[in-house]
């Protein structure tokens, strides 16, 4: 699974929990600011730098071999596995659901994929998934917030937030992957809003 623009592996960080980091396929930016190898990267469409034809660039070389952070040039290696592997990418699953591109979604599953929506205890095949998300009334919009991967190989948990007007709901979604594609899609909905108000009676909690 892609985990990072520059071939880091986020699951591997120190820093992730300490910094509450998501990684940079789920924020605008880093916690330390603004990178511009991320930037340059999804300027250009890809989704890890092994996409590039210029790999390994000036700018990546000096991140993986300079500095406090570097790996000796792990992370670079780290994309050209990605490059040649199958791979998922939760920032581009997340951007072709929100524009309701069937044939690009398509894509992200194994034929035989399994998808299941636990709440309405439903099971679709992938042709059927896709459908039942390109044709859900309305307009929505999705965001991904966050992904974890998993102790065992190739599955991972992701949680995306759509919205649609005043409408807002959590997805969390368990992910088996297979050779970098779906095989197996749990998910749950949770509607966003306020407490109840025998909650805020209890005077416990805070806003988050």
């Amino acid at each position: 699974m892609v985990e990072s623009r520059c071939g880091l592996k986020c699951s591997e960080c120190t820093y992730r929990e300490s910094m509450n980091c998501a990684g940079c396929l789920a924020i605008d930016n880093p916690f330390w600011g603004e990178c511009e190898i991320k930037n340059c990267c999804e300027a250009k469409g890809h989704s890890h730098c092994g996409g590039c034809s210029q790999i390994p660039c000036d700018n990546l070389t000096a991140f993986a071999f300079e500095g406090d952070e570097s790996d000796n040039g792990t992370r670079i290696e780290h994309c050209k596995t990605w490059a040649t592997e199958g791979f998922f990418s939760p920032t581009q699953f997340v951007q072709d659901m929100a524009s309701r591109n069937a044939a690009a979604l398509k894509e992200h599953f194994t034929p035989g994929a399994v998808i299941r929506w636990l709440d309405s205890r439903e099971e679709f095949t992938p042709e059927e998934y896709i459908r039942a998300n390109c044709e859900y009334p309305g307009q929505w919009q999705g965001k991904l917030q966050k992904v974890e991967k998993l102790a065992q190989a190739d599955n991972l948990v992701m949680i995306t937030q759509i919205s649609s007007g005043k409408l807002a709901f959590n997805i969390t979604s368990f992910i088996k992957l297979q050779q970098g594609k779906i095989a197996q899609l749990e998910e749950y909905y949770s509607e966003c809003g306020e407490p109840p108000q025998w909650r805020k009676d209890m005077k416990v909690g805070k806003p988050i």
